[in-house]
């Protein structure tokens, strides 16, 4: 069956994972709790890593909001979930191998408690090619042996829940999406992958592999070859970045970038009230202290209006 149920594979990867050592969110949190991965630049491009919960004002559409979690922690482990396209148009211009030395450029530069999996798509289906841990020569393994066959089926992929619906234990967490970004046989247009993406509450890195001779085409012919706006869309839509590599190309550099991001993440969350309408809500996240920031977040979330703070992030998992 073509068609998949409108639910994110993001937010089945996204949604919290059941309390555990080294501490993670309830599951039931992925409903009824708003996390906020954060990222502050300065006027430079520079991380700012010094922050403290206080330096930070969030609002929900025109209400400010009262934090209940703040974590910053930029040696706390991170889960990574891959999603690399394996649709027949990844075999032009060594694209599947560039993917591939992406995925294992940020799996060689692991630190204790990272943990990865692997999803494959391509024809409209996903599979789970190898679950989340901590010991990544299965990933390694499999990743090796994947070809590229079949149509790209790339909204359809976003929006499909594998059967099995596996969560990274880590609190930080990131979905690394390489494609070449064409979409010639999903059935969810844009519309509504913008609405699924509203629910996702995890940072989605895209990579887009382009043809080596792609920088010199012209406007209309780089569009036609790689859906460079279905990549940012998918990247800005949950706070994460959206990165172009070749064949050509050295892929350490975008892997080394993309972890180094995702440890910097400040970790900020609250409690919605329950009551009211439940429908997207926009979320603005600024730095109170003087100077010029940049700041990287969702772009809201789906649920009800935001409530008194609740219980502190320590609290809650523990409870």
């Amino acid at each position: 069956m073509k068609a998949f149920t409108a639910v994110a594979l993001a937010l089945a990867l996204a949604a919290p994972a059941a309390a555990q050592e080294p501490p993670a969110y309830s599951e039931s949190a992925a409903a009824e709790y708003v996390l906020l991965p954060v990222l502050v630049f300065d006027g430079k491009g520079r991380f700012v890593d010094d922050l403290e919960q206080k330096d930070f004002r969030v609002r929900v559409d025109a209400s400010a909001v009262e934090l209940d979690t703040f974590e910053r922690d930029d040696s706390a482990p991170v889960s990574f979930a891959f999603l690399l396209d394996t649709s027949g148009s990844m075999q032009l211009a060594n694209k599947i191998e560039a993917a591939k030395n992406a995925i294992r450029s940020i799996v060689r530069a692991r630190k204790p408690g990272d943990d990865f999996a692997l999803f494959a798509f391509s024809e409209g289906e996903v599979r789970l090619v190898a679950d989340f841990s901590t010991e990544p020569a299965r990933l390694l393994r499999e990743l090796y042996g994947l070809e590229a066959s079949g149509q790209t089926a790339l909204f359809d992929a976003v929006a499909a829940t594998p059967s099995k619906m596996v969560k990274g234990k880590n609190g930080k967490r990131a979905i690394v999406l390489l494609t070449d970004g064409v979409d010639n046989a999903s059935e969810i247009d844009a519309k509504k992958m913008a609405e699924i993406l509203q629910q996702v509450s995890v940072p989605v890195y895209t990579i887009g592999l382009k043809n080596g001779a792609i920088g010199r085409l012209s406007d209309k012919e780089r569009e036609e070859q790689l859906s460079v706006d279905n990549l940012k869309m998918l990247a800005g839509s949950s706070g994460g970045k959206m990165f172009l590599l070749s064949g050509e190309d050295d892929p350490r550099p975008v892997a080394g970038e993309i972890a180094a991001e995702v440890r910097k993440q400040y970790l900020l969350g609250f409690t919605p009230s329950g009551r009211g309408d439940v429908k997207y809500r926009i979320v603005f996240v600024s730095v109170a202290r003087p100077g010029r920031w940049d700041v990287r977040a969702r772009r809201g979330y789906r649920g009800t209006a935001p409530g008194a703070a609740g219980l502190t992030g320590q609290e809650r998992r523990s409870g």
